[in-house]
């Protein structure tokens, strides 16, 4: 793609912008706010319009006619409807509407997309619901991605205060014998990138990118603590539209789960929601009260989700449910500038709602480019799973060889039905599927190093 026009400059529009302009894609973003448009082209390069995106003259101005893919992200589902209908008008071939109600999902979702002609309806309570899926049964794990058909993991991890981790070097870590059994990927150290080799030390509260197989998944458990839960019951705090969609999952899976209902109305609500539903409860009160939590027995509760509309409240409840014992904390934080304090509070994940949205966008936008795509919320890297051609480059020689793109990473490789970490001697064979990470910038010269 050459042209993407985005409407919207809040956290999903300003995400997206970010990302594909990096990849030396041109981005255009149309906003109403003069002042949001001149921060975002300050600090990438993007062009900025002022203009209503149901406003066709607006549109035209904006240059949209010319664009490859139009994506609506404003907060108004209705916005982004009739912006997306105003695109395919002005003969824009593919479009994306963000939408934050299920009305537009299930039974007539195909329905709608005839009727409105838009490519994509992502919603993003959907969005969230699957990462938080993702990785609600293991302990330890605050990110699980899977490639190559799930033979090929990558599991986000934050080291602990206490342990066997922290104080460890790299290599100490990963010294598992001759064949590699996982690696360090990437390490994020204050919020940022760091370089790192066998001899780098690991910190405290390090959030570290480790890839591995299927296969030796078991043993990366074993070394990081990481395990599935053992009870599968699981308290959300929150009554909202999300939560009830995150209630519904967890119940999908059998786990036993209770609400906390802001009021009796609301709790009430629920009762008549998931009636059917035989390992549901609900109860009011918030889950800053210690003495309901105690009663909902979260001391024992193998999950503990933080879905409410106050980011405090979800961080305040959180830190309380750990300190009561509960196996793994959850929680939906809207402010995407606090995420790092709330991981060095203790809280195990945490999902902000509209880069979850963002993240799903992307991996549409590259679907035609990759075989897969994730981008690393911790950091600008991205991963991605592309299959190597006959007479690429990336065929030419054994590993240690190859001059990869700069910031370049062979995570892994999946030939056939089998999967392995690279070893310096390893030679990638054509129509093998390999795992990198890269930075945005540098993903045209994988795509052209793998695929000639």
């Amino acid at each position: 793609m050459k042209k993407i026009v985005i409407v919207g400059a809040g956290e999903i529009g300003m995400f997206l912008a970010e990302r594909l302009s990096a990849e030396q894609i041109g981005v255009t973003v149309i906003d109403r706010d003069p002042d949001v448009l001149a921060k975002l082209q300050n600090t990438m390069d993007v062009a900025g319009v002022q203009g209503n995106a149901t406003s066709l003259r607006d549109l035209l101005e904006a240059g949209v006619p010319g664009a490859d893919l139009f994506i609506a992200t404003t907060r108004q589902d209705e916005t982004n409807l009739i912006a997306c209908l105003l695109a395919r008008e002005l003969k824009v071939p593919h479009t994306i509407a963000v939408t934050r109600y299920l009305g537009l999902r299930g039974e007539v979702q195909n329905l709608n997309r005839q009727a409105l002609n838009i490519d994509l309806l992502v919603n993003s309570s959907e969005a969230v619901k699957n990462e938080v899926m993702d990785i609600v049964e293991t302990t330890g794990a605050s990110e699980v991605a899977r490639f190559a058909g799930g033979r090929i993991i990558l599991i986000g991890y934050q080291v602990p205060d206490a342990g066997g981790v922290a104080g460890r070097t790299v290599g100490q870590l990963c010294a598992n014998g001759a064949e590699p059994r996982f690696s360090v990927a990437a390490i994020v150290r204050s919020n940022a990138l760091v370089e790192h080799d066998e001899g780098s030390e690991l910190e405290p509260g390090d959030y570290l990118y480790l890839i591995t197989t299927s296969e030796h998944l078991p043993e990366v458990n074993g070394v990081l603590a990481v395990e599935t839960i053992k009870m599968r019951n699981a308290v959300i705090f929150g009554d909202n539209f999300l939560s009830q969609i995150l209630a519904g999952a967890l119940l999908n899976r059998h786990f036993h789960v209770t609400m906390l209902a802001a009021t009796d109305a609301k709790a009430q609500f629920l009762r008549n929601v998931f009636h059917t539903r035989r390992h549901f409860q609900v109860e009011t009160g918030t889950g800053t009260e210690v003495k309901l939590l105690r009663r909902v027995k979260v001391p024992s509760t193998s999950v503990f989700i933080a879905s409410n509309t106050d980011d405090a409240a979800n961080l305040t409840a959180c830190m309380i449910a750990k300190s009561l014992g509960v196996g793994k904390t959850i929680a939906t934080i809207r402010r995407t500038d606090i995420l790092p304090l709330c991981r060095r509070a203790g809280v195990d994940v945490n999902i902000a709602p509209r880069l979850a949205t963002a993240k799903v966008i992307q991996r549409v936008v590259h679907e035609n480019r990759v075989v897969d795509y994730r981008a690393v919320s911790q950091t600008n890297l991205e991963v991605i799973e592309v299959v190597a051609k006959a007479g690429s480059k990336a065929v030419k020689g054994p590993v240690r060889s190859l001059k990869l793109p700069e910031s370049a990473i062979i995570g892994a490789i999946a030939s056939g039905e089998t999967a392995a970490l690279p070893t310096p001697d390893a030679r990638i064979q054509p129509d093998d599927k390999v795992i990198l990470l890269t930075l945005p910038e540098h993903l045209l010269e994988v795509e052209e190093f793998f695929g000639g």
